[in-house]
């Protein structure tokens, strides 16, 4: 059987080196991923890793701070504060937008099985974060 808290993490430290491939693989290939806020849900450890790579290019120092870990079962909670500075595209004409510092509560759910992990969700307050990159 897995040790569920070694891939909890690894998953925070692939997040902390902000090493997008690395937390992919932590996924089986047709693992996923489902951002609750934004109803979306990505398929397969690329596509996991690709969401995750973007969202790097999006708040490139980025962090996550692990607030309180819950262990129940095949399934794990982790309360988080997420922190970083948006870095918005500029648009075609117009002058480069100032960054945003975000701050953001979230919860990350994981699924396992006995090899590992099968998927995760990430819960966060999607008004909150347009508010604070406004």
């Amino acid at each position: 059987m897995a040790d569920f808290h070694s891939i909890l993490d690894a998953f925070y430290l692939a997040y902390a080196e902000r090493d997008a491939a690395k937390a992919g693989a932590l996924y089986p290939e047709d693992g996923w991923h489902e951002e609750v806020a934004m109803s979306k849900r990505r398929t397969g450890r690329e596509a996991v890793a690709e969401g995750l790579a973007g969202f790097f290019r999006m708040l490139p120092d980025v962090t996550w701070s692990e607030e309180q870990r819950i262990l129940s079962g095949r399934q794990a909670a982790v309360l988080y504060t997420m922190r970083g500075t948006f870095t918005p595209r500029p648009k075609e004409g117009e002058e480069v937008p100032q960054p945003k510092t975000v701050v953001l509560k979230g919860l990350h759910l994981f699924e396992f099985s006995d090899d590992g992990l099968i998927g995760t969700k990430d819960l966060w307050n999607l008004d909150s974060f347009k508010q604070q990159i406004a």
